[in-house]
């Protein structure tokens, strides 16, 4: 028998993938995988990203100018990462969280941890 779903940890998917959603209506899911895994690994290269998502470099930084500052021919991206180059290896682009990117993911954390049930945890 399968195991149960609890309707409360669906919700809190739905609520993360509306928080994706709610920066851009047709955001990627490959967007959200992509800035996840910056977020768990500040500091990893597009390259490392791409290996870890099983894309190629070319659509790992495609999806960081996308969630860059400026996306592509002048558009503006969602300003949740930025790259810049490994001083140690020119060529190497190192990936961070830009303050917005921080917001956002803090905004995430109250969606999956609510500040009511760290409380009832702590009383447990």
């Amino acid at each position: 028998m399968p195991a149960r779903v609890r309707h409360d940890e669906v919700a809190t998917v739905v609520q993360v993938l509306e928080a994706f959603r709610k920066l851009d209506p047709d955001l990627p899911i490959q967007y959200a995988l992509s800035f996840m895994t910056i977020a768990q690994s500040e500091g990893i290269s597009i390259g490392e990203l791409a290996e870890r998502l099983g894309i190629a470099q070319s659509s790992a930084s495609r999806n960081v100018a996308a969630l860059s500052r400026w996306h592509s021919f002048g558009k503006a991206g969602l300003d949740l990462v930025q790259a810049q180059e490994d001083p140690r290896e020119r060529r190497r682009k190192i990936v961070t969280l830009t303050d917005a990117g921080r917001a956002f993911l803090a905004g995430l954390r109250v969606i999956v941890n609510p500040p009511d049930s760290r409380r009832a945890a702590k009383l447990a």
